[in-house]
């Protein structure tokens, strides 16, 4: 029984860590990156991290990868 639970909790670290999305803004002087388990999330939260440091708020995604 114990490696039964052993095995289970692997494979739910695994699957869990595969479902998030990490994504890579750029912009003038300036990125963001940020990781969330919703690509939507992962976006703006990429691009704001990007446009805050920015000295012109204009930022670009450059990459979405899932379960980075």
């Amino acid at each position: 029984m114990g490696r039964t639970v052993v095995a289970v909790s692997l494979l739910t670290l695994a699957s869990s860590e595969a479902s998030a999305w990490a994504c890579f803004a750029t912009g003038l002087g300036s990125s963001g990156f940020a990781r969330t388990y919703d690509i939507i999330d992962a976006k703006l939260f990429a691009l704001r991290r990007c446009e805050r440091n920015s000295p012109v708020p204009v930022c670009t995604l450059l990459w979405c990868r899932p379960g980075h």
